[in-house]
């Protein structure tokens, strides 16, 4: 991991990140050579298939670094592209497991590519200019995030469940309930799609090449928000808030709560969407690009 640069803790003006996307297209297949067919199934489900199957990835990449103070850059991001692009097209129309030597003894998951792509990337920089982030995306709802910390990385999801609610709190009177939440107070309620994006941060496994297998998260995440919120008018029908208004800031608490029960050692971080305007987080911000 390189060494945190000038200025990165000190919050000074002169300290910027930058972030550059990149696409590729590329083909992989999950496969312990050690585990019986039915071991692999059970693992990776349908993505064991000789064949592979394929992902239109996107990564995100930030850099970090002093502004120069002829240029007002930390990096010029024609020379960003050039860099990292080099690296990119590596992989792009490759069959992971086969075209590319890094993936002969480990998993070609979004964990372990980030991690590649952050070994690749971080000896072409400039002096002065530092990798703070390597996030990949699978697909819009599934990614990885590396940030140099070792074995260690970031795994996300998106899900998404319908509810409704009324804005109401005991704590005041109807008037000023009416003042303080307008519309959001209708004594029917009103509803919303939610998406819910919930990262898990653990050392990558060895021989899965996952922080957390995917299918687990998901039937983790899912049996939770099945249960508790699915279809449900939450001021009414959780118990949770009986006694404290139905708002997104206590959601979220009341999701986290919940999930902490299963996954509470690497419970990274729950971003909470409302609408396409209104978002709120609990952990480490999200900071999407």
């Amino acid at each position: 991991m390189s060494s945190e640069p000038p200025g990165g803790s000190g919050g000074e003006m002169s300290f910027g990140y930058i972030t550059r996307r990149f696409r590729f297209c590329a083909s992989h297949r999950y496969w312990v050579s050690d585990w019986s067919e039915e071991r692999n199934q059970a693992v990776f489900g349908s993505r064991i298939s000789k064949y592979g199957h394929g992902h239109n990835y996107t990564m995100d990449v930030t850099l970090k670094g002093e502004v120069n103070p002829v240029t007002g850059m930390v990096i010029n991001l024609s020379e960003v592209k050039q860099i990292i692009g080099t690296v990119v097209n590596r992989f792009d129309h490759a069959f992971l497991n086969v075209d590319l030597p890094y993936f002969s003894k480990m998993q070609p998951t979004a964990e372990n590519l980030s991690r590649i792509f952050w070994r690749l990337i971080e000896p072409g920089l400039p002096a002065g200019v530092f990798l703070h982030r390597v996030r990949l995306y699978t697909t819009e709802s599934v990614f990885a995030e590396y940030f140099g910390d070792g074995a260690e990385a970031v795994f996300s999801k998106r899900f998404v469940f319908s509810a409704t609610h009324r804005l109401h709190s005991d704590g005041l009177t109807d008037e000023k309930n009416r003042e303080v939440y307008g519309k959001c107070n209708n004594e029917h309620g009103h509803g919303h799609n939610y998406e819910v994006i919930v990262s898990v941060k653990k050392p990558i496994d060895a021989v899965t090449g996952m922080t957390l297998p995917l299918k687990e998260l998901e039937r983790i995440v899912r049996d939770f928000l099945k249960t508790e919120l699915q279809g449900k008018r939450l001021d009414m029908e959780v118990a949770y808030f009986r006694d404290k208004p139905a708002t997104s800031e206590n959601l979220i608490h009341f999701i986290r709560q919940g999930l902490e029960e299963k996954i509470s050692a690497f419970l990274y971080r729950i971003k909470l969407k409302e609408t396409n305007n209104n978002f709120f987080e609990t952990g480490e911000l999200f900071d999407e690009q």
